[in-house]
């Protein structure tokens, strides 16, 4: 559709009586562009798609993100999104329309967000549009998170921006990691420095928000540790870890929970006793008359 849209116009204003177009298109000058359209359009011999492949693939931290590159950052930021077509000839939107929210906009911007959020040293905020993107949320979701959870959002005042402009409203980036480390639809870097995905697993813990079995579910996907891991540092079973884990009744041992505290880089007192506090909770539900 993007192509398409870069066809119409060329068709029009480009040079006359050429096929220009056409030829842009990969099919026969003289025919017309309306049916070269659809499947007949090879789109791995444009440049764009190129882009789109390493794009998609570092913003999901998919396999082939090495693909992505700083050209591919700088193309995209400067070039694609601001520069290609917004509409066709006849003002019909193309997928890169800033007046809707097209699935390949949202991805070519979610790459950017992810970019910049962990490429970027000197990166002074990170939008709320951003953490929507990077979060799977709605921006009013992740304002009331934000607001509820205490962050401060600062006003990056840009020409022609309002203060109730999604992008121009910014976190800094390690309130931001940090906020998005606790968001079950974020997906940490691959390739993040393990010191600072460790400060963010501390700050899981710390969140009171979330129950002990979520918060270690969480910890373990940021840190990227399994249960036979836990496992070997706690010299308990897999299965256990994976009962605490999945918020099921498992036998209080103080020790292991010490070392398991050690392992993920959160402070041994307030883990403990939120792990003791949720599993003689869970106890004492169960043997409840109620639940009897």
């Amino acid at each position: 559709m993007a192509i398409m849209c870069q066809a119409s116009i060329l068709d029009y204003t480009g040079p006359k009586a050429s096929g220009f177009a056409q030829q842009y298109l990969g099919g026969d000058p003289s025919e017309e562009i309306e049916n070269l359209g659809g499947t007949a359009i090879k789109i791995e011999q444009y440049g764009l798609y190129d882009y789109a492949r390493a794009a998609y693939a570092y913003a999901y931290q998919l396999d082939g993100l090495e693909m992505a590159s700083d050209e591919t950052h700088y193309e995209l930021a400067c070039g694609v999104l601001n520069g290609f077509p917004q509409t066709d000839l006849h003002g019909e939107p193309s997928p890169f329309c800033k007046l809707n929210d097209f699935p390949l906009r949202r991805m070519f911007e979610t790459f950017l967000a992810r970019w910049e959020l962990y490429e970027f040293e000197d990166w002074s905020g990170v939008s709320v549009r951003a953490l929507s993107l990077l979060s799977n949320m709605t921006v009013p979701a992740v304002r009331t998170s934000l607001s509820k959870e205490g962050f401060k959002l600062e006003f990056a005042a840009r020409e022609g921006t309002r203060r109730d402009d999604d992008k121009a409203l910014t976190l800094n980036p390690k309130d931001a990691l940090s906020w998005l480390s606790r968001r079950r639809g974020f997906t940490a870097n691959r390739n993040a420095e393990t010191r600072d995905v460790a400060s963010v697993a501390t700050e899981i813990f710390a969140n009171p928000d979330l129950s002990f079995d979520t918060a270690l579910q969480r910890a373990m996907t940021v840190l990227r540790v399994d249960a036979n891991a836990l496992a070997d540092v706690t010299q308990r079973t897999a299965q256990w870890v994976e009962t605490l884990r999945k918020g099921g009744s498992a036998e209080i041992d103080v020790v292991a929970l010490r070392a398991m505290a050690r392992a993920l880089n959160a402070p041994e007192p307030e883990f403990v006793a939120r792990a003791v506090k949720h599993l003689i909770g869970l106890d004492l539900t169960a043997s409840s008359p109620a639940s009897a």
